[in-house]
């Protein structure tokens, strides 16, 4: 069910933009609430005890989207779904800066144990980042949403921010591999190696 709510939230706006031209906005609210309600449910257990208390809060703000727009049968008020997921994306990251570990360094932990303080500090320097990113995307989605036309907003929501997202986690993994050195066995160590060749410690290379 997770690869196809993902697939669902990917495929979001050329599904909108197309269905909105058969259906009205109302019934495309009553199938977009009821997908977004059981994968809620169903990823609740799995959800780190944190995060967990973000979990009601953020229903109720779909679910309140969701009311509205089936209720004003406004097409509009699909737009601003994906705004909504960056807003609580923004909400997941924030968190964790705010009781630490940042889910940058958590999830940098399910590769190696070991960090250093410099990695932990840039861990959290990440989260930020993603954190800004989740707003400005949100923004400019809600922007395009409420004053652009359907085939702009399908445009950024569906293609643009994608490859914002793409542009963002290669050049930050990039540079992390410059900064760091470190090789943790990924497919692309060798070619990061020839290019950011690991530093010698005091005792040897490392």
């Amino acid at each position: 069910m997770k690869w196809l709510f993902v697939a669902f939230f990917l495929a979001y706006p050329l599904l909108v933009y197309a269905g909105l031209a058969w259906l009205d906005a109302r019934l495309i609210w009553l199938f977009v609430g009821t997908v977004l309600l059981l994968r809620s449910f169903a990823a609740r257990e799995r959800l780190p005890l944190l995060r967990r208390g973000l979990f009601l809060p953020i229903l109720c703000l779909g679910a309140g989207a969701a009311l509205i727009g089936a209720l004003s049968n406004d097409p509009r008020s699909l737009f601003l779904v994906p705004a909504l997921v960056n807003l609580s994306l923004l909400a997941t990251f924030g968190a964790t800066l705010w009781k630490g570990p940042s889910l940058v360094e958590t999830l940098a932990r399910l590769q190696t144990e070991e960090l250093s303080p410099a990695e932990i500090a840039y861990c959290r320097s990440v989260t930020r980042l993603w954190c800004g990113f989740f707003l400005l995307n949100a923004a400019a989605i809600a922007a395009f949403a409420l004053w652009g036309t359907a085939a702009q907003w399908t445009a950024y929501t569906g293609l643009v921010s994608y490859l914002l997202v793409g542009l963002l986690f290669a050049s930050e993994y990039v540079y992390r591999h410059y900064r760091f050195r470190r090789y943790l066995g990924a497919p692309t160590d060798a070619l990061l190696r020839r290019l950011f060749p690991p530093r010698e410690a005091p005792g040897g290379p490392r």
